[in-house]
């Protein structure tokens, strides 16, 4: 599935804000680099596809797939690519987590990503061909889209030059239709939507089934209106800048009424589905319902042998989880394992599932990733404890037990193919007994051990034997084989035209079941296996209204569960006596009677020139010349289909009809140049011009950014360099700020902060690293006088200036587990604990040593709502012990109230930017906040030693926002929030025990004092998609009870 352009979104924000933060504290999972990558690369007429290894037999399927998709993509759209893209291929999901082209960790699920700061397209080969074309042409979508759109440059959005957000159900959508065109999967989903289901309207794709859903417009739209009507309205989009100004300028309609006209059509076309069909429920027991759950997945049902407990998949609070059910009642028994939490779960394969008990019924075996390989876990379901066993083999998938016991058969990926293997409990070794280039899948044991039926795309090439091309084989359709597990000789079960999968072997009679698609719905099949009778063809014992898969049997065959889809979700469902089940009459469907093919093809509507790329003629003038690369397309319009020279010729690609492959050379290219935000608390806003550059595999990553003025050491400049390509990171930051602030009427002073900066990440897992820091500051403090100069001009003369150094040791450990709903965290642990140690070195022998440890613990209940815990705490010491300010909120833009009932506007507790602050270096640079406190001024307490609370209880608010004049806007999932704080700061524990303010405060005081801080309030944080921004209302406690509502409105992530 693609995953678009705005996950880097964030990652721009993070680097806006880094001078303002670069000593808070730190969270995020990790991208470990657990291997080295040696990349070459070959070229077609428009894409570099990158690859490493000696896997140069999948850059070719790629590249011959890129090709094909990208002429039909491009007719569609009527566009030439006018920039080359480039192609990363990973040969296994687990290494393309290890890219650093996007910064967001691939989890599982995520089978390919387009990015758009170089209109990159980075995928993995994850062991099917079928899956593997899918995927490739639905990124080049995306790619295309980028490029007629956005210029294939993020340049282009940030700059504004480009305002149309196209959305994500249309983009989506689109990549599904198009490479796929339909199929029963996608009618599946449809079709119970269609019956089941409120359907959603087109608006509300943007938050809801945006690829089935934007799948099923396009395809409504194409039949309706003509294929040609898919250029017309992006090229319209992108000439109103407006998504539905394009749809109502190319079809003729608003989303009102396509999304009128789309559902009648979508009820004529299941409606008559539903005659003759059995709801699931009708011919099946039912044994969990994911509606009450609030879960979307029950799949890969497991019998134990006895039949007493199935072992099931589960997605409950955002985690795969393996549970155990009563096999009658379904009833959980147990949680047996929980995945995506720690390094030994850190995925449970759900995409390519295989549970499987062991035959006495104790144990259960099932593939998951831990770290940086798969494993196999096999785990006493009475005790919890298990075993791992680590196999060198790039992915390990579908687990399944021999009835003899000593043996588990499971899939294995290796380079271009994925075959079956079997592994020796005993000997702790695998073997391979299918070794080709095919895609193998789901191995189950025949009852005496002997033999394991499977899912292929061979076809006729049954003993694996072919010398062609994969490219060239028919690997879009399945069926059932057999192997004998001594003989290796493999047999052929079914032979259709349409799909088989998930078989099961009986274990009391010669014969598998499995499920089909045959007429149009994944059904239920049973098929003997005895040679030479009639009853050996396969027969249909469900004719469901939806669909099901993964059937599952018990050791005595007395009992069968599957998951079947219905209702937007998959359950388990159970039915006895699976052998005697009669023969079912299955009807297609309408989509196989109104034809399963549709033409894919329309005519071009301009001259296709890719394969007649000319060279510049000659000319007296300058207008064909380029001088800027990247910008020769900046005059284009959206009528201009002149193929760029940057494209090669369609025969420079291959030597003697091979292609040559060419060794990797890090070269920087720019990423994008804006203006940018930063946000101070002490200094407020101000701007920076930014710019990036980073290498084509993001390896190398540049960032400078300046608020040049007059004069160098009154600008505001930085400079970063990140070196990610191994396992331990390394970065290096120098940096300037130079600020102002009036310290009489005739005189400014000046803070000059400038330094160096080294950090080093080295990574244990995707949850746990250790950051090693070290940096150098130099501050110089100034005060500017007015005068005049022998011009008669006034001039700024510096009457004083001191200087402070000082050199910065520190070590943090992180931990994090946590998993992002749309605002910020929604479930699991985080935790910074942080040693911060100034030496003495420097001009003015600064000696302290401070602690912080932040742990921040969020419960998700249910699916929208999440209790969040945050403790910090903080403790310094030495001779030059830091402060810590307890109160405010971060990255503030606007607030504030009372302070003891009295209107009160200041954000500070005391004026920092004083020339009469003693501290004042002090307070700027080398004290911590302790945030948020909302409802109390930043440093409402302060002193060496600190600590905060913080409870929000998370919450739905408001789904959908559509805005109208003259803010045209539309928000989606905006989140509501109730919140306690309570925070306290000393230096000495004895002001725990008095009510009198101590010295460091001051004469400006009131009332009687504790180091306690609390308040409460509620508020609402809204996505804006570049960042965060959050609406709260918060009541300090005072004596005589609580303070008026206190409005704030701030910026920044979600803690």
């Amino acid at each position: 599935m693609g995953t678009y352009f705005k996950m880097k979104i964030k990652h721009i924000f993070s680097i806006l804000l880094f001078i303002t933060v670069s000593y808070g504290q730190s969270f995020g999972q990790n991208k470990v680099q657990y291997r080295d990558f040696d990349w070459n690369y070959i070229q077609t007429p428009h894409f570099d596809i990158y690859y490493y290894g000696d896997q140069q037999s999948l850059a070719e399927f790629a590249a011959e797939v890129a090709e094909e998709s990208y002429e039909q993509i491009s007719i569609h759209l009527r566009w030439d690519l006018k920039r080359r893209v480039s192609i990363m291929v990973y040969n296994s999901h687990n290494e393309f987590q290890q890219t650093n082209v996007v910064g967001t960790y691939m989890r599982e699920g995520i089978g390919g990503v387009t990015e758009l700061f170089k209109n990159r397209v980075v995928f993995p080969f994850e062991g099917n061909y079928e899956q593997f074309r899918h995927v490739i042409h639905h990124e080049l979508v995306h790619a295309v889209i980028n490029d007629m759109v956005y210029g294939g440059r993020m340049q282009n959005v940030v700059s504004s030059r480009t305002k149309i957000r196209v959305p994500i159900w249309s983009n989506e959508g689109l990549a599904e239709y198009l490479s796929s065109n339909w199929d029963t999967k996608a009618d599946m989903v449809i079709r119970d939507i269609a019956v089941h289901e409120r359907i959603p309207s087109v608006q509300e794709l943007n938050y809801f089934m945006a690829y089935k859903g934007g799948q099923s417009l396009w395809r409504f739209i194409a039949g309706k209106y003509g294929r040609e009507k898919i250029g017309d309205v992006f090229r319209s989009m992108k000439r109103t800048q407006n998504a539905e100004k394009g749809y109502e300028s190319a079809l003729g309609m608003n989303y009102k009424d396509l999304t009128e006209k789309w559902h009648k059509y979508l009820k004529k076309e299941y409606w008559p589905d539903f005659k003759d069909r059995d709801p699931l429920e009708d011919m099946s027991e039912k044994l969990t319902d994911h509606k009450k759950q609030n879960n979307f997945y029950n799949v890969s049902p497991s019998l134990s042998p006895d039949g007493s407990m199935v072992a099931v998949l589960s997605d409950q609070n955002g985690y795969f989880d393996i549970n155990i059910l009563d096999a009658m009642t379904g009833e959980k028994i147990k949680k047996l394992i929980k995945g995506n939490r720690g390094v030994d779960f850190e995925e449970l394969k759900w995409l390519q599932p295989g549970l499987s008990w062991s035959p006495d019924s104790k144990k259960i075996v099932f593939a998951a990733k831990a770290g940086k390989g798969d494993v196999l876990h096999v785990v006493d379901v009475e005790t919890r404890k298990g075993d791992k066993y680590e196999l060198d083999i790039e992915g390990v998938f579908s687990a399944s037990w021999s009835p003899k016991g000593n043996e588990i058969a499971y899939v294995g990926q290796s380079g271009n193919s994925s075959d079956i293997y079997i592994f020796d409990l005993k000997n702790q070794t695998s073997r391979k007994i299918t070794n080709d280039i095919f895609s193998d899948a789901y191995p189950t044991w025949s009852g005496d051990g002997k033999n394991i039926a499977f899912v292929s795309d061979r076809g006729n090439k049954i003993s694996g034997e072919y010398d062609g091309l994969m490219y060239d084989h028919d690997y879009s359709q399945t069926d059932i084989y057999s192997i004998n597990v001594e003989t290796r000789k493999i047999h052929r079960i079914t032979s259709t035209d349409h799909n088989e999968s998930h078989p099961v072997w009986s274990k009391t009679s010669d014969l598998i079941f499995y499920t089909s698609d045959h007429n149009g719905v994944w059904n239920l099949y049973k098929h003997p296996l005895a040679v030479g009778e009639k009853s050996s063809i396969p027969i249909p014992v469900t004719n469901v209204l939806t669909g099901l898969q993964q059937p599952t049997l018990s050791g005595d065959d007395k009992l069968l569960i599957f998951a079947g889809y219905s209702g937007i979700g998959w359950d388990l469902y159970s039915m006895a006596n699976p052998l005697t089940l009669k023969k079912q009459t299955v009807n297609p469907t309408q989509f196989i009677l109104n034809g399963k093919t549709e033409e894919t093809s329309i005519a071009d509507l301009r001259k296709h020139k890719a394969n007649m790329i000319s060279f510049m003629q000659e000319s007296n003038n300058y207008s064909d010349h380029i001088f800027a690369r990247g910008y020769e397309h900046f005059n284009s319009t959206i009528s201009d289909n002149s193929v760029s020279e940057e494209l090669v010729s369609i025969d420079s690609a291959k030597i003697d009809g091979q292609y040559v492959p060419k060794a990797y050379k890090t070269r920087f290219t720019l990423d994008l140049v804006s203006g940018n935000l930063q946000i101070s608390n002490v200094f407020g806003t101000s701007g920076m011009t930014y710019f990036a550059f980073s290498d084509i595999l993001g390896d190398h990553q540049i960032a400078f950014g300046t608020e040049m003025v007059l004069t160098l050491e009154n600008s505001d400049y930085f400079f970063q360099y990140g070196y990610l390509k191994n396992k331990i990171d390394y970065y290096f930051i120098a940096f300037q700020n130079a600020n102002f602030f009036q310290a009489d009427y005739w005189s400014l002073a000046r803070l000059r902060h400038y330094g160096i900066q080294g950090i080093v990440s080295q990574p244990f897992s995707r949850y746990q690293r250790l950051d090693y820091g070290l940096s150098w500051h130099n501050i110089n403090y100034s005060i500017l006088e007015q005068a005049y100069n022998d011009f008669n001009q006034v001039q700024y003369y510096t009457t004083y200036s001191s200087t402070y150094s000082t050199v910065l040791p520190r070590v943090s450990y992180i931990y994090d587990n946590s998993v992002f709903g749309f605002t910020g965290p929604v479930d699991g642990f985080r935790q910074n604990s942080t040693m911060t140690v100034s030496p003495g070195y420097g001009s003015n022998q600064i000696k302290f040593q401070t602690i912080k440890s932040d742990l921040r613990k969020y419960w998700r209940l249910g699916k929208d709502y999440t209790v969040a815990f945050r403790g910090f705490f903080g403790k310094s010491l030495g001779p030059n012990k830091q402060k810590f300010f307890l109160g405010g909120i971060p990255y503030l833009l606007t607030g504030g109230g009372e302070t003891n009932g009295v209107q009160d506007d200041n954000i500070f507790r005391d004026v920092i930017l004083d020339t009469s602050n003693a501290s004042l270096i002090h307070d700027i640079y080398f004290t911590e906040y302790a945030w948020p406190l909302r409802g109390a001024r930043f440093a409402e307490r302060f002193g060496n030693t600190t600590s905060l609370f913080n409870i929000e209880v998370r919450f739905p608010f408001i789904n959908y926002l559509a805005l109208g004049f003259p803010l045209k806007m539309i928000f989606g999932n905006i989140r509501g929030h109730a919140f306690l704080d309570v925070g306290a700061a000393w230096d000495s524990g004895d002001e725990f025990s008095t009510n009198k303010w101590p010295d460091r405060y001051g004469n400006n005081v009131s009332g009687n004092y504790s180091p306690w801080v609390s308040t409460a309030g509620l508020g609402t944080k809204i996505n804006l998609g570049y960042f965060l921004l959050k609406i709260e209302m918060a009541w300090d406690r005072n004596e005589s009870g609580y303070s008026k509502p206190q409005w704030y409105f701030s910026l920044g992530p979600d803690w």
